[in-house]
């Protein structure tokens, strides 16, 4: 069994990445809500890691003259 996170939308189902399902296949679901201490725990984590690779990598290069230099140019 797989699981799955999704967005419940407009009706619909979105799911939360990707899917390796073929179109139209037919899937049984079982629905439990994410609890908002599951997502602040999950956003903890993320937190952690985005400082691992700020810590190993360094920040990114600020790429703000480029997209304004790209910007400039198509006008």
């Amino acid at each position: 069994m797989t699981q799955v996170e999704a967005i419940y939308q407009g009706g619909v189902f979105r799911p939360i990445g990707t899917i390796s399902l073929r179109e139209n296949q037919r899937v049984r679901l079982n629905i439990q809500p994410v609890d908002a201490a599951d997502v602040q725990a999950w956003l903890d984590e993320v937190r952690q890691l985005q400082k691992r690779i700020l810590d190993q990598r360094g920040p990114f290069p600020d790429s703000t003259e480029d997209i304004a230099a790209d910007r400039a140019r198509d006008e």
